[in-house]
């Protein structure tokens, strides 16, 4: 009898790792039909930083000599510089932009054109919300130059970035009078304030910020109030159409929420009471904004007026890029993740402090470990993988191929990360 329970159990054990090892077979081999990795870069130049922007378009600065510097964009090279920033993208992903300097000469270059500059020092670069213009500025001695597409605007005193409308013929930017702040709109002064946050600008070309006076903080509108006055205003975000903007703030009876300003309203519309409110964030197209939030005991992810129960240890709330899918992750003795306030239990190890990405509709998330990028089904709790790197940055899901995706690197060569979902 024992020996026939021994051959029994010996038999059993077996089964289970012939119905692991086939488990895991299947599963690597769905993996490599969902992903697909191409190396980008051959490292035949020491990589010294590489990254990958929302769009899709990957970059890296490399270092072709001692003290010369090369940008990557995507597979097209440059010559070499003895400096150069990280470039920004503009908001179709068909154009980037930076700064480069050689033998103390400045220059701002593009995917298509390369503009010298007569710097000493150079500041903040960007396109407009709809792709069409660059922008820039650049010191000069003491004197800062906006650069504009019809215009150039000497300033001084500019505190912080800078800011244009679509069309690009108007700037707004935060100055320093003395001890006090003021807004300047379109080379027109504000009256002076405590503090400002300038925010943006809104879509019939008036300029949205916070600016406190005294002991009251308000939102304003080019000259015009158009809030009530907070003990606080503490984040601010508008989304890319001008069209809707929100701000988290503290009432003077201590307790914090959010408000969100449209043209839909006659007025701000005002969230809940509660404790604290944070991580802001705002929906891409329509007045929706979502933040954490604290009442007593209780931790909530809010969206307007809706609550979600969450954890204390919560991640900030996300929206997908089309608005469809509101994702968040929180961990107390378990974890989970929540799409649309449906929560999914997890059995890997995300966190809170874990970048996501979600490709809207498609119950799935892609998250980087230290060594791979990952991606979730939720509803099956199935995750698919592909190649394991040294060094990895957080995905993305790129509308333009349907797919998440990241930049790894093995040594000096970087690779191009992807997994679709079907």
């Amino acid at each position: 009898m024992r020996r026939r329970s021994v051959a029994a159990k010996y038999g059993y054990i077996m089964k289970k790792i012939i119905f692991a090892l086939l488990f895991t077979l299947s599963s690597l081999n769905l993996s490599s039909q969902l992903c697909e990795d191409y190396m980008i870069w051959d490292g035949s130049e020491t990589v010294s930083d590489f990254g990958i922007d929302t769009t899709g378009n990957w970059w890296a600065i490399t270092n072709p000599f001692s003290n010369y510097k090369r940008l990557i964009v995507s597979g097209d090279e440059t010559e070499e510089y003895n400096q150069i920033s990280k470039p920004i993208f503009s908001q179709d992903g068909n154009r980037w932009a930076a700064f480069a300097e050689y033998n103390g000469s400045w220059y701002v270059i593009t995917n298509d054109d390369l503009i010298e500059l007569k710097a000493t020092d150079v500041g903040s670069l960007g396109f407009t919300n709809n792709s069409k213009y660059l922008v820039y500025s650049y010191k000069s001695s003491e004197i800062e130059y906006i650069v504009l597409p019809e215009q150039t605007i000497q300033v001084l005193g500019k505190a912080g970035t800078f800011y244009v409308n679509d069309d690009a013929n108007m700037f707004a930017f935060a100055g320093m009078r003395g001890s006090k702040y003021v807004i300047n709109i379109n080379g027109i002064e504000t009256t002076t304030f405590d503090e400002v946050l300038p925010i943006g600008f809104w879509h019939d070309n008036t300029f949205i910020y916070a600016a406190k006076n005294g002991m009251n903080w308000q939102i304003y509108r080019n000259n015009r109030p158009i809030s009530e006055n907070y003990a606080l205003i503490k984040e601010t975000a508008i989304n890319r159409f001008g069209t809707v903007a929100a701000a988290i703030i503290e009432t003077f009876a201590g307790y914090q929420t959010a408000i969100v300003i449209s043209d839909d309203y006659y007025e701000p519309i005002i969230g809940r009471n509660y404790d604290l409110a944070a991580y802001l964030t705002l929906h891409p197209d329509l007045p929706l904004v979502a933040y954490f939030a604290k009442s007593g005991l209780g931790n909530f992810i809010v969206q307007n007026t809706a609550e979600y129960s969450t954890y204390i240890n919560t991640g900030v709330p996300q929206y997908s890029s089309d608005g469809e899918d509101l994702l968040f992750a929180a961990c107390d003795f378990d974890c989970f993740v929540a799409v649309n306030g449906k929560r999914y239990t997890l059995k890997t190890s995300i966190t809170p402090q874990n970048q996501l990405a979600i490709k809207s509709g498609s119950n799935t998330i892609a998250y980087s470990t230290s060594s791979n990028m990952n991606v979730l089904f939720l509803e099956t709790n199935k995750m698919h993988a592909g190649m394991m790197v040294d060094k990895i940055l957080p995905p993305i899901f790129n509308r333009r191929t349907n797919r998440y995706e990241t930049v790894g690197a093995i040594n000096n060569r970087l690779y191009l990360l992807t997994c679709r979902t079907n």
